[in-house]
């Protein structure tokens, strides 16, 4: 099916919207989406309670996926079928700390919610294309946004991949950085790892949460079923000795998992849980990072979305 059968044909094109900020965004698409026409189809809804739900998924997570592009959404318990709109803004808005002037707002109902990340990812895969973006917001009118999307066919039978569910770059380190910067952003972020990357944001490897609770351990450590009669030994001693000195580079694991865009959803969950990696790092064609997904980011794209 073309998912364009979820728009309304001139309601769901915004080119051009001028909004103060994200909440003002979701405002103004709402009153072109949900006109009294749609609340005469779904009379338990309203536009503040739309909105309002819209506010809270976003405070669980930004739904900001880089490329200046964001895809909040709502699951909705009275409404008949799902719906979406594109708005372009020729000034970016802030979700969190990304800057967002595409928006694409699905609402989607409560006992169909997978339809929202099946839309998702195909409009990803057209908004990713760096040429279709361009057009898009480049586009004066809502008959030209629309045949954009026309024009290029998307439909939802595909399946989803890496790049439909990964969340955009956010913390990492250079190789040459102090490991102590490692730390403490592992710790104020409550991050179980963080990537290494190079000048042109390529992955060099990963620092783990055990990897920094194993440095400085004899190998015999790995193979004790106790340690009470060593009781006093410092596991940290050797660490906080060379900390001052020492190097993300140095004390990284190189086998940090990268994969591809069209990586498939069964390999992600098998790298994850069978695998057991923390993190998988989504590259480009010429190795740059351009996602992360880890095991929570599978549950609040696809269990919970």
């Amino acid at each position: 099916m073309n998912i364009l059968n979820y728009t309304r044909k001139m309601e769901s094109w915004l080119p051009g919207l001028a909004a103060a900020n994200r909440d003002a965004a979701f405002d103004a698409i709402l009153k072109q989406l949900c006109t009294g026409a749609f609340y005469e189809v779904n009379p338990e809804l309203s536009h503040e309670a739309i909105l309002q739900a819209l506010i809270r998924r976003e405070a669980q997570r930004t739904t900001a996926v880089g490329k200046s592009i964001a895809f909040p959404h709502a699951r909705l318990e009275h409404l008949s079928q799902a719906i979406f709109a594109v708005a372009t803004l020729p000034e970016p808005v802030m979700f969190e700390e990304f800057p967002v002037q595409v928006v694409c707002l699905f609402l989607v109902p409560t006992s169909d919610p997978s339809i929202s990340l099946k839309l998702m990812a195909q409009l990803s895969r057209l908004l990713f294309d760096d040429a279709v973006r361009a057009e898009v917001l480049a586009a004066a009118t809502p008959e030209a946004l629309r045949d954009i999307f026309k024009g290029q066919n998307p439909r939802i039978d595909k399946p989803l991949v890496a790049r439909d569910i990964m969340r955009p770059p956010r913390w990492s380190v250079e190789a040459s950085e102090p490991v102590s910067r490692c730390t403490h952003l592992m710790g104020v972020n409550n991050l179980y790892s963080v990537p290494v990357v190079d000048e042109n944001h390529g992955i060099l490897g990963e620092i783990t949460v055990g990897r920094l609770f194993r440095y400085g351990l004899p190998d015999f450590f790995a193979k004790l079923k106790s340690v009470s009669f060593i009781a006093e030994f410092d596991p940290f001693e050797k660490y906080f000795a060379d900390e001052r000195n020492m190097t993300a580079g140095e004390i990284m694991e190189d086998n940090a998992r990268t994969v591809p865009p069209d990586y498939t959803i069964m390999e992600v969950v098998f790298d994850l849980t069978i695998r057991n990696y923390p993190k998988l790092y989504v590259v480009d064609a010429q190795n740059r990072w351009i996602g992360t997904i880890d095991k929570g980011t599978v549950l609040d794209n696809v269990v919970n979305y």
